[in-house]
């Protein structure tokens, strides 16, 4: 019960709560949304167009509502009270399949039974006029107009003759009571001029009920009513995005996937040290740092941001061995150490970067140096340290790093000795080297330990590039042999389960973390603080007093 409200906790607090959470969401489930009005669309023009021609004719009745009783007779006429009432039965008069029959006969139109006029017609009420609508649908518009004329006339004679059969037969009744009366001499009674008298009346009434309805605008033409591919592509459309964006909320509902920063910070109870966004594609296409390519640029900023970051909390500390790791592969460490030790070279400090991740080894392709010898040899004693580090020269040029090595001449008196450009400072890069058959042994190993601690002795900062933590059990065989360690974590890589492991593990390792970097981050949120430097300090940790 207590893990199920915790969950059910959790979600509460990360459902979306403001407009700008709602766009965010709209924005990373772009394709979700984008896809079903494009598709609902497309399909819809297509049927549509497929469908048959269709048209429609329509001819108005008008209704004379007005009491013909009431008229001729001190009476009133009930069924006048309501009429929606009225137009609605005289509506539901005009589908009898006796109507429907005379109009099949009087329209003419070889093989129209009255099966089709009730099929092809309909005859509605108006809603605020004394008006009844005969439409009549056909897949040709002469036949659609024709009929609707028809049938709007036969309706009227049809209502003409229901309406007065009954004053008929009554009058027929009068005009025989009065024959007989005049037949035996009682043409001068008081009876016989009473009977003239209804007969008038009846007369009248019938007069009246004969027009009570007739055909106000006939026809003249048929329109169109299907196909209408664009309407129905732009319905199609409108439904599809109805439906995206539905989808695009269901599948946020069900992703478990980290994407904010307070989520990360809360599970892992450290302090943000940068944000840095995913490099251009072409950086990524070509394995470049964009501290060597562009070292001038504002993305360049947000690792010399992480460097200015890690000198201030490791000021107290005084770690010299910081591992770096992340909770699974493709969360951007390689390339985040990589640029971090090009910021710390570039200000002016001796540091050596190692190529320990030995399930992965990338980072000589970022300094387009070769994977060995590496620290691997040096440790087994193939190699020496001194031949294995590679001097990487960062010079004031765009992505003119090299690899130097000139009669042993330091990096500044290469490049003199070349007749090139100043150098900036020089990055020490020592590779993974000879890949051993078992990484997660060999990392623990003695040798290992011996060899970083030679590399100790010799710079003031060893930066060492390790695999991630949840995947391999090297990185927590390698916290034993180092200080402090960072963590790189991406967002909308790792999910909740996953970064709640990982915050268990660092706090289980032997070395103090120093804090996280969250990379994938968009350009916009990493770049809003770019020129705030004086306000800017490193967030400090969730704290369980402040949890609670």
């Amino acid at each position: 019960m207590g893990g199920e409200a915790s969950s059910m906790g959790e979600a509460f607090a990360n459902r979306p709560t403001t407009v700008a959470d709602y766009l965010a969401i709209l924005r990373r489930r772009k394709w979700i949304v984008l896809l079903p009005p494009l598709v609902g669309a497309f399909a819809a023009f297509v049927l549509s167009s497929r469908q048959q021609p269709m048209y429609r004719a329509t001819a108005q009745v008008y209704v004379k509502r007005s009491s013909v009783v009431a008229a001729v007779l001190p009476v009133s006429d009930p069924s006048l009270g309501d009429p929606t009432r009225y137009l609605a039965t005289l509506a539901n008069l005009a589908s009898s399949p006796e109507l429907a029959s005379r109009v099949a006969g009087a329209a003419g139109i070889p093989g129209m039974t009255p099966g089709r006029v009730l099929g092809e017609s309909t005859v509605s009420p108006a809603p605020d006029a004394d008006l009844l609508y005969v439409s009549v649908q056909d897949r040709d518009p002469g036949i659609a107009r024709r009929l609707a004329n028809t049938y709007a006339t036969e309706f009227t004679k049809y209502t003409k003759e229901t309406a007065t059969a009954t004053i008929d037969e009554a009058l027929r009744s009068l005009q025989a009571r009065i024959k007989s009366l005049a037949t035996h001499g009682q043409a001068n009674s008081a009876l016989y001029a009473q009977l003239l008298q209804q007969q008038s009346q009846l007369d009248t009434v019938g007069k009246l009920l004969a027009g009570n309805t007739s055909v106000l605008r006939p026809a003249d033409g048929a329109g169109k009513t299907r196909p209408k591919p664009q309407r129905d592509g732009l319905l199609g459309g409108l439904f599809g995005l109805v439906l995206g964006v539905a989808l695009a909320f269901l599948a946020e509902a069900l992703d478990r996937r980290i994407r904010s920063e307070e989520e990360i910070e809360e599970a892992l109870a450290l302090p943000l040290l940068a944000r840095i966004p995913t490099p251009a594609r072409s950086l990524r296409k070509a394995d470049k740092l964009v501290m060597l390519a562009e070292p001038a640029s504002v993305h360049a900023e947000t690792f010399r941001k992480l460097r200015t970051s890690v000198e201030f909390l490791n000021a107290d500390r005084a770690a010299r061995t910081i591992m770096v790791t992340s909770a699974v592969e493709r969360e951007g460490k390689s390339t985040t150490i990589a640029n971090l030790a090009v910021a710390l070279a570039r200000s002016g400090r001796r540091v050596v970067l190692v190529d320990l991740d030995l399930r992965r080894p990338l980072l000589n392709r970022f300094f387009r140096v070769s994977a060995g010898p590496g620290i691997t040899d040096v440790a087994i004693g193939r190699a020496k340290a001194a031949d294995a580090i590679r001097p990487i020269a960062l010079t004031t040029v765009a992505d003119s790093h090299r690899s130097i090595s000139v009669n042993g001449r330091p990096a500044a008196a290469a490049a003199a000795f070349n007749g090139e450009q100043s150098v900036e400072g020089v990055l020490h890069f020592l590779p993974a080297g000879t890949i051993p058959p078992s990484a997660g042994e060999f990392l623990a190993d003695d040798r290992i330990s011996a060899a970083l601690d030679e590399l100790v002795g010799q710079f003031e900062l060893v930066l060492i590039d390790a695999p991630p933590l949840l995947a391999f059990g090297d990185a927590m065989t390698l916290s034993a042999k180092v200080d402090a360690l960072l963590v790189v974590t991406r967002l909308a890589k790792v999910d909740r389960s996953l970064l709640h492991e990982l915050g268990r593990q660092l706090h289980n390792s032997r070395a103090a973390p120093l804090g996280y970097v969250v990379t994938g981050v968009e350009h916009s949120d990493s770049y809003r603080y770019m020129y705030d430097a004086y306000a800017y300090e490193v967030r400090p940790p969730i704290r369980d007093k402040q949890r609670a």
